[in-house]
Parts: structure tokens; C-alpha cells; sequence
């Protein structure tokens, strides 16, 4: 079913007696590998072939439909991995077809070999006997040696779209005299996730738990899926800022036998298809279950794509050890609130308008705690000033001097003459619109040097490696390219790099490198005094 480019080859190769000595099926599980396979060793041995397909009347197409042919081999490669096994088959290979034309080996899981099998194997593709035929299927072709694959004949199998695997599903279920609504075979369809193996599995254990009619709650009750409403008002908790009552939600749900993972993936399947519908990508019937699609055609209006890319990052990038006996809910109630905390940022970010670059969903918490950890130091780093630079502590992150930008577009377009002192002010505004986002990150941006605009690359050097190492953070760097961007109104790839004050000197001119005020040693000092009234006061 749905490999129509694939049954169109093997039957003309079986027509035009072209067939190959060895085949490589490749494809995710349950996509009909193993079963072509087979169908092709029929045809190959079929008496009276029907146009390359095999008649399945005559004795040898009876006996491999029973699994008593004994010309047809099948083997799990999980199961006999060692060079011994390949060794056994290369002595076997070179009897004769006992019933038909050829033998027929069927090795699964091909890729599960030994290097040294497939190394005894090699000899044997190279000369095969003419009697034998050889179907290798994998669903990890890229663990088959190249030596191996160029040998073979491939043939990708595709995952079923939604429609070939309903359509196919009504077609057993008519067959199977099941009745079944089109509601409850999308929800087959959709679960199966494009192998129809799994999708007639699936049909076959709702079937067994339904009395009668199978409806969309009897899948829903016999999967485990969550209820499509229950995803929904999570989704409106989340755009109404009430994480509480979403997380009682969820609680609700665990407390009633409910497993967190499927809602995980309830709720990232909910938030692609308001991508998918945001951006205009296409059609969302077949990513959600039918009762959500209005639900999302509504929320599309409150939603930016920024947003839903925020919120689906957020449910998707929990990562929790497994030393530690965790709660199972524990990464969905992570995801939830990290995905109401992306929300909140991006309307905060974008001044309540969801609109614009996004924030990191960490950088305003980091920030905040870096703030309260020290006061003593924070107070005096708000008050410290290189020399000969401007303080733009009271300007707006989003201000920067009149005509700055138009004068820096103009710059940027005159690369690589950028003078010293509008590099000096770009830095200066770069430093200014970093400090709402994260006081951390301005103060490491304020040590470094801006050495060059050119060619759509902002470049800024730092004298430590702790400094320029800061910002391999992907978070981070985002986070630089951002301020960049509400700068300069345009945007721009940032590089950091090290450099040496002698280099900086070269690139700006000795006058605007800041001199040391003692600074850094009057900060350290206050840290060592500030961690010795902690620890006096019995804090960890």
C-alpha cells in the first residue's frame, strides 16, 4: 500500500525477466518492506505469473502463503549477527532452487550484522550463484556498508499519508464487517504515524475493547489519547496567562490514570498545527484530532508565529537526569510552564504585541537572579565608567541618539572604513539595549571591543576567553544578535572572537580603549567580603 514506485519496478523487472541478484529495502517499520519482499519471492517462483504478479492459485504460491516453501528463506539479522551465521548461508547458497526457479533470502534487519559478516558476506554479492536472490531490508540503511549497498538494488518505502492509510483501514475494516467511523479511522490513521502495520494493529485492539460501533472515545479510551478538549483549554489557559489552572488541568489528568507523555505530545501536535495555520503552510486535518481544528482556526488570531515557535520549543526542550526517581509529570509541568514563561517574554519583549524578535525564555529570570545574588557589586557596576565613554544608562534600550541608526546604516554600507567613534557608539548602544534583557550579559558585552561592520558580520573581540566564551551560548548569541538588530534595524550574524589590547589598539586607536580604575579588584574584594557575611550568616 502506497509504494507505488516501488511495485511498478519489481513488477516490470518480474514481466521483462530483469530482476536483480540483490535488493535493499529501506523505509520506517511497517511500511511493507517485508511483505513486498515476500510477494516478490512468490512471483519470482510463480507457475503462472499474471502480468508480474504472482497468481497465488498455483502449488507454489499456496506454499509460501502457508510459510511451508522451501525455497523462500527468511532470516532475522538481529538474531544471527556473527560471521558463523553468514559463513552457514554462503554454504547453503549453493544448492539448488528444490520447487521453483530461485532461492529467495529474505534477510531482515539487515543493518544488525556483524563488520565481519558482512565482510564474509561480500564475496558472495560480488559472484552470486544465478539460482539465488537476495532481499536486504532495513529500517537503518545508513549503518549498511557502502560495499555492501552499491551492490543491491535500493528502494526507499515512504511513510503512508493519512488518507492511503484511512482509506485502506475502512477498506479491512469493510473486509472484517467492523463498523467504524470516519472520525475514529483518522484517529487510527493519525496514531499509526504512517505505518500501516501499526494502523491494522491498532484497529484490531480497538476492535476487541469496543461493543459495538466503534466511535471516536471508544479509540481515545482504548489508546490512552488524551481528550482533545482537555488540550485545548491547556492551550487557552496558556494564552490567558493562568498556568495555575493548567497545571491543575494536568494534575487532574495524571490523577486519573493518564499518561503524561501522550499529553506531551497531544500538546506539541496542538501547537504545530497553530504553526502550520499561523504561517499558512497548509492544511491542519491531518496533524490534530478533527474535534481541535476550529479550536485552532480560533486561536490562530491571538497567536504570532514567533509565539508558537516559542511555545513549541518550550514543551519540547525538557531534559531531565535519570539518575534521580523522578514524578512522570515532572517534564510535562516543566514544559507547561516554560511554555507560559516564552509567552509572557515574547509579549514583554515585543511591548504586549507578540510581534518582533523573541527573548529567550531564561535570559530575564538569569538576569534577575545575577542582580539580587550581589547587590553590593550589581550597585557598583551600574555605577562604573571607562573613560572617555558615554554613560547611556539613562537611555531607553530601544534610543539611541538621534540619526545613530541612519549614520550606522550608512556605515555598515561604507565597510570596511568604519570610523572609531561610530563603533565606539554602536558598542555603546549595543550595551544600552542589552541591560533590560540581561545585566549579566551587558557587563560582558561592556569589556569587549567592536573591531569591524562588513559584509552583513558585526565582529567583537574580547581580551579573556572567559568573556568571548560567554557567547557561544546559542541562547546568548541569539540573545547579542538581537540587540543588534533593534540597533542597527537590520539584521546582522554576530562573530566573537579574542583579541589583544594591542589588536583592539590597531582596529580603534589607543583613545577609546577604557583604562582600569581598579575596578575588577575592588569587585573581587567586595565578592570575597559578600560570600563571608554569607556564610557567617549559615548560608549554603
Amino acid at each position: 500500500m502506497g509504494q507505488t514506485h516501488v511495485v511498478r519496478t519489481l513488477r516490470n523487472a518480474v514481466r521483462q525477466n530483469r530482476v536483480a541478484h540483490a535488493y535493499l529495502f529501506t523505509g520506517p517499520r511497517g511500511t511493507g518492506k517485508t511483505s513486498t519482499a515476500r510477494i516478490l519471492a512468490k512471483a519470482l517462483n510463480c507457475t503462472a505469473p499474471n502480468d508480474g504478479n504472482p497468481c497465488d492459485r498455483c502449488e507454489n504460491c499456496v506454499a509460501a502463503n502457508e510459510g511451508r516453501a522451501l525455497d523462500v528463506i527468511e532470516i532475522d539479522a538481529a538474531s544471527n549477527t556473527s560471521v558463523e551465521n553468514v559463513r552457514d548461508l554462503r554454504e547453503r547458497v549453493g544448492y539448488a532452487a528444490s520447487e521453483g526457479r530461485y532461492k529467495v533470502y529474505i534477510i531482515d534487519e539487515v543493518h544488525r550484522l556483524s563488520g565481519a559478516a558482512f565482510d564474509a558476506f561480500l564475496k558472495t554479492l560480488e559472484e552470486p550463484p544465478p539460482h539465488v536472490i537476495f532481499v536486504f531490508a532495513s529500517t537503518e540503511p545508513h549503518k549498511v556498508p557502502g560495499t555492501i549497498m552499491s551492490r543491491c538494488q535500493r528502494f526507499d518505502f515512504k511513510r503512508l499519508s493519512l488518507q492511503e492509510t484511512t482509506t485502506h483501514l475502512h477498506h479491512v475494516a469493510t473486509e472484517e464487517r467492523i463498523e467504524i467511523s470516519n472520525e475514529a479511522l483518522t484517529l487510527l490513521g493519525r496514531s499509526a504515524a504512517g505505518s500501516m502495520r501499526d494502523a491494522i494493529a491498532l484497529l484490531d485492539q480497538v476492535a476487541s475493547y469496543a461493543t459495538g460501533a466503534i466511535g471516536g472515545a471508544d479509540v481515545r479510551a482504548a489508546l490512552g489519547l488524551a481528550d482533545p478538549m482537555l488540550v485545548a483549554r491547556l492551550a487557552d489557559h496558556l494564552l490567558s496567562n493562568q498556568v495555575g489552572l493548567g497545571l491543575q488541568e494536568c494534575a487532574g489528568f495524571v490523577g486519573a490514570g493518564g499518561d503524561p507523555s501522550q499529553l506531551i505530545t497531544e500538546m506539541v501536535n496542538y501547537w504545530r498545527a497553530v504553526l502550520t495555520s499561523v504561517t499558512g503552510a497548509g492544511s491542519i486535518e491531518d496533524l490534530v484530532d478533527p474535534a481541535l481544528v476550529e479550536n485552532i482556526e480560533h486561536a490562530r488570531e491571538n497567536v504570532t508565529e514567533q509565539q508558537a515557535v516559542s511555545v513549541l520549543e518550550a514543551i519540547t526542550g525538557v531534559e531531565l537526569s535519570s539518575k534521580y526517581d523522578l514524578p512522570p509529570q515532572l517534564p510535562l509541568e516543566l514544559g507547561y510552564v516554560r511554555a507560559s514563561l516564552a509567552l509572557r517574554s515574547d509579549k514583554d519583549h515585543n511591548g504586549g504585541s507578540g510581534s518582533g524578535p523573541r527573548a529567550t525564555v531564561a535570559t530575564a529570570p538569569r538576569g534577575q537572579a545575577d542582580q539580587a545574588a550581589v547587590p553590593e557589586v550589581q550597585e557598583r557596576v551600574a555605577e562604573y565608567r571607562p573613560q572617555g565613554v558615554a554613560d547611556t544608562s539613562a537611555r531607553p534600550a530601544n534610543s539611541a541618539s538621534p540619526g545613530a541608526a541612519e549614520m550606522l546604516s550608512e556605515t555598515v554600507a561604507r565597510a570596511p572604513s568604519t570610523s572609531e567613534n561610530d563603533r565606539t557608539v554602536l558598542l555603546q548602544n549595543l550595551v544600552a539595549a542589552m541591560r533590560p534583557k540581561s545585566a549579566s550579559l551587558q557587563a560582558v558585552l561592556r569589556s569587549g571591543f567592536l573591531l569591524s561592520v562588513e559584509d552583513g558580520e558585526v565582529t567583537i573581540g574580547f581580551q579573556f576567553p572567559f568573556h568571548a566564551n560567554v557567547w557561544t551560548d546559542v541562547g546568548k548569541r541569539r540573545l547579542l544578535e538581537e540587540c543588534v538588530a533593534e540597533v542597527m534595524g537590520s539584521t546582522y550574524r554576530v562573530q566573537c572572537i579574542r583579541t589583544t589590547k594591542d589588536e583592539a589598539k590597531a582596529a580603534l586607536g589607543a583613545s577609546v580603549l577604557p583604562e582600569d580604575d581598579g575596578f575588577i579588584e575592588e569587585a573581587a574584594e567586595r565578592l570575597r567580603q559578600w560570600h563571608a557575611r554569607q556564610l557567617g550568616n549559615g548560608s549554603s
